[in-house]
C-alpha cells in the first residue's frame, strides 16, 4: 500500500479529520501543542495574529476530536498532544513528504 492509500484508507477510518487535513493553519497548532504542553499564552506566541478566542474555539474543537489533552493546573489549563493527534500528524506528515518529492 503507498502513501496516498495509507492516507486515503485513514481518513475513510476517521472522517472527522478531513476538515482539519485540507488547512495547513490547523496541522501547524497540532504541530505546536506536539511540541510540548502548552497554554493558551504560549500558543499565542507562535499565532500572534489569532485571537485569543479562535485559539480557544481551535483547542476546544481539537479536544472534542481527542486530538489534544487539557490538565488544569492552580487554575490554568494546559494542552498537550494524545496518541490520536499523533497519530494525525504521523499519517499527514509522511503524505506531505510524499508529495513534495
Amino acid at each position: 500500500m503507498d502513501v496516498t492509500e495509507r492516507w486515503i484508507l485513514f481518513l475513510e477510518k476517521n472522517p472527522q479529520f478531513y476538515e482539519l487535513s485540507k488547512g495547513d493553519f490547523f496541522v501547524r497548532f497540532l504541530e505546536q501543542v506536539s511540541g510540548g504542553t502548552r497554554s493558551v499564552a504560549g500558543l499565542r506566541r507562535f499565532f500572534p495574529g489569532v485571537e485569543r478566542s479562535d485559539l480557544e474555539e481551535i483547542m476546544n474543537a481539537f479536544l472534542e476530536l481527542k486530538l489534544i489533552s487539557e490538565k488544569r493546573i492552580l487554575g490554568k489549563s494546559f494542552y498537550s498532544i494524545t496518541k490520536e493527534g499523533e497519530k494525525f500528524l504521523s499519517e499527514y506528515e509522511k503524505t506531505r513528504r510524499f508529495y513534495r518529492t
